[in-house]
């Protein structure tokens, strides 16, 4: 069964700034600029601002696996934010395990 309209939306934080062109997204923080070609999923992305910036997602008469795009693009773009503004610490460059288990 085909729905009509499904739409998914999310908060850009403060101090991020997304750029949406013909389904290319960049992302920009402190850390750096990552880019997504999202091209081949057929949805309408758009990008409103106002006193919070937001990204909504919306996929018309899709079928079940279409609307399943929703949600991973939705994530996609939250794992880029997540990218550019926070700080990962490697298991190698922590001091939780000994050098010594490297070694063999």
């Amino acid at each position: 069964m085909r729905d009509v309209l499904k739409t998914e939306e999310l908060d850009i934080p403060e101090g991020i700034e997304v750029s949406i062109k013909s389904r290319l997204i960049s992302v920009t923080g402190p850390r750096g600029t990552l880019t997504k070609n999202i091209r081949h999923v057929d949805m309408d992305i758009r990008l409103l601002k106002g006193k919070t910036t937001k990204v909504t997602l919306a996929v018309w008469q899709g079928g079940r696996k279409h609307v399943a795009c929703l949600r991973t693009i939705k994530s996609l773009i939250t794992n880029m934010i997540t990218g550019v503004t926070k700080v990962r610490i490697s298991i190698y460059e922590s001091d939780v395990l000994p050098n010594d288990l490297f070694l063999s």
